[in-house]
């Protein structure tokens, strides 16, 4: 699957779409994809949300229709996938500053939407991140158990992945993994996101393996995940942040690998979710943005 590919077909679909009430679920079906991991890739690829981006594309469009014809407000605001005029007006004043009337009358500047080189945006080729995929090595991790918090996370708000350092803070202030026995590695602390649905959301998880989930911890989750082959990369958080770990993931490294993941493509009445999620580990070394941390990649041969 060329993911980059299917982001790109995405944009398409939207650009040709914008004005009829479609869904993230409609685009993620336009390209095969289950809505949460496309709403994922799509956030990696571009930098938005699968939604921030329609309705940024909306109110370009309609801004040019501003500048460029004598429709009045109101019409503008249907032709352009706006529910009503005032749902319009609110929409670019938070946008521009300035409600689509004064935008008129001022004849303002607009910046093209989207931007050129979209799927480039914010991409690096530092040394730094090349240095990722320098020394891959492999691993085969039977079935495993773990033990941790969780909270809820969704992909297409801005804020929807903030709650992630809230959960780290009160995983780090008491002490959590003290309170947890039965551990398999001693320091090893796990960040994965799991359990994605329909409408895009996930959970993500904080914890460390165990042996068993017999005698769970009061007001602790456990978690059982499956057997599953994995690539394994030396990073660091402050790369993991910027999104450029997985764009380079699935636009340079996986394409010749020689593998690929079990994100697989789904009929479009059918969304297949991921049951293999991506690791986060965390040594006991680790002290913050720059410390080396490592990414377990859930992989299959070609």
């Amino acid at each position: 699957m060329d993911i980059e590919q299917s982001i790109y077909e995405s944009t398409l679909y939207i650009h040709s779409m914008y004005n009829e009430p479609i869904t993230v679920a409609d685009i993620a079906a336009d390209v095969y994809l289950s809505p949460s991991y496309f709403s994922f890739m799509f956030r990696t690829f571009t930098g938005y949300t699968v939604k921030n981006y329609l309705n940024r594309y909306r109110l370009y469009c309609a801004a040019i229709d501003l500048r460029d014809s004598n429709k009045q407000l109101v019409e503008i605001s249907y032709l352009h996938g706006f529910s009503s005029q005032q749902s319009f007006t609110r929409s670019f004043s938070q946008m521009y500053g300035i409600t689509p009337a004064q935008f008129r009358l001022q004849n303002s500047h607009i910046n093209p939407f989207p931007p050129e080189n979209l799927l480039s945006k914010g991409r690096t080729t530092s040394m730094e991140l090349m240095h990722c995929f320098e020394n891959v090595r492999f691993m085969n991790k039977e079935a495993f158990y773990v033990v941790g918090v969780e909270v809820d996370i969704h992909y297409n708000t801005k804020d929807g992945t903030t709650p992630i350092a809230g959960l780290w803070e009160t995983w780090n202030k008491e002490s959590i993994a003290e309170h947890i026995s039965n551990q398999v590695s001693d320091g090893l602390v796990y960040g994965i996101t799991h359990s994605e649905t329909i409408d895009s959301k996930a959970k993500y998880f904080i914890g460390v393996e165990v042996t068993s989930l017999d005698d769970l911890p009061v007001g602790l989750v456990g978690r059982k995940f499956n057997q599953s082959e994995y690539a394994v990369f030396n990073t660091t958080l402050s790369i993991i942040w910027t999104g450029d770990f997985w764009r380079a993931f699935y636009s340079k490294w996986l394409p010749t690998s020689g593998y690929t993941t079990y994100d697989a493509p789904h009929r479009k009445s059918n969304a297949t979710f991921d049951k293999y999620p991506a690791i986060e580990v965390y040594g006991k070394d680790f002290e913050g943005e720059q410390s080396v941390m490592q990414i377990y990649a859930p992989i299959v041969k070609k």
